[in-house]
């Protein structure tokens, strides 16, 4: 049944472009806010606004796995699953940045682009589009893997539950004991990250990204971010070789850019053929 929910779930996401529709998380933000008033230590604070939800899905999928040969557990399963998924829509980002990278507009790209993705820092400076379009990239390829891949491997894993509190965990790390949930976000991608860099290999240049990607497996260090660009961007060929001087750059960075989506979508393919193969294999 977790596989019918799943395919039930990746349909909807297809016909509606997102899961904006039932992605409405004013009720986390009043959970937070409530327990942000309680005098309790940041793990435990984290603990209960990640796992209390899961727990109480989980409760709910449980009651409802034998009514009706198992129809509710599949529509809850589903809605979870779409719920879990990344927000906004993906390919209207990418759009976006093609057209901003077409128009040269590379100082519009750092101001939205990034700020919407979470990746806009203090820290980063970028002086030139060629900086810009590195940084956009790094959080496309983040944003890519964290709104469906993290989240189907935990839907396999441990059930649709496990789909939640990594969304649920996701959310937390944009205002909520971000320092805490960062780093157990670091964990929680450890594993599905190198998986999606093994996918990137396979359906890319896996004889140019082979290298890359056996030096991030065994590198414990590598943040599941920067992991995922080396890979990627060594499976698209991308560093092969310096673009001549006259060569339009915002073109070639759209080029990149829809270079990328394509291996994202492989990407997806792959491991969802994967998956079935297991379902009937198991």
């Amino acid at each position: 049944m977790t596989f019918l929910a799943m395919i039930v779930a990746l349909i909807l996401m297809q016909a509606w472009g997102s899961g904006n529709r039932i992605q409405r998380d004013h009720w986390f933000e009043a959970l937070q806010a409530r327990l942000r008033e309680w005098s309790l230590p940041g793990g435990a604070r984290l603990a209960l606004a990640v796992l209390a939800p899961a727990l109480l899905a989980q409760l709910a999928l449980h009651a409802l796995y034998p009514v009706l040969f198992g129809l509710p557990w599949i529509g809850l399963a589903a809605f979870l699953l779409l719920y879990s998924m990344g927000r906004r829509d993906f390919h209207d980002l990418l759009e976006r940045y093609n057209q901003q990278c077409r128009s040269g507009d590379f100082e519009g790209a750092y101001l939205t682009t990034l700020s919407e993705l979470g990746w806009a820092s203090e820290r980063d400076n970028p002086v030139s589009a060629e900086e810009v379009h590195r940084l956009v990239q790094h959080g496309f390829f983040y944003e890519g893997f964290q709104r469906w891949f993290a989240v189907l491997f935990y839907f396999v894993l441990l059930g649709p539950a496990g789909a939640l509190a990594y969304r649920l965990l996701q959310l937390c790390a944009r205002d909520f004991e971000v320092d805490l949930a960062r780093r157990c976000l670091y964990l929680a991608d450890w594993i599905p990250a190198r998986l999606l860099a093994a996918a990137f290999s396979l359906t890319g240049d896996f004889v140019g990204s082979r290298d890359k990607l056996l030096e991030a497996m065994v590198d414990t260090s590598l943040g599941a971010p920067e992991l995922l660009q080396g890979v990627g961007r060594a499976a698209l060929d991308l560093d092969a070789e310096q673009a001549p001087e006259d060569v339009d750059f915002g073109a070639l960075a759209a080029e990149e850019n829809s270079e990328m989506a394509g291996l994202l979508f492989r990407s997806a393919a792959c491991w969802v053929a994967v998956i079935s193969l297991l379902v009937l294999l198991l």
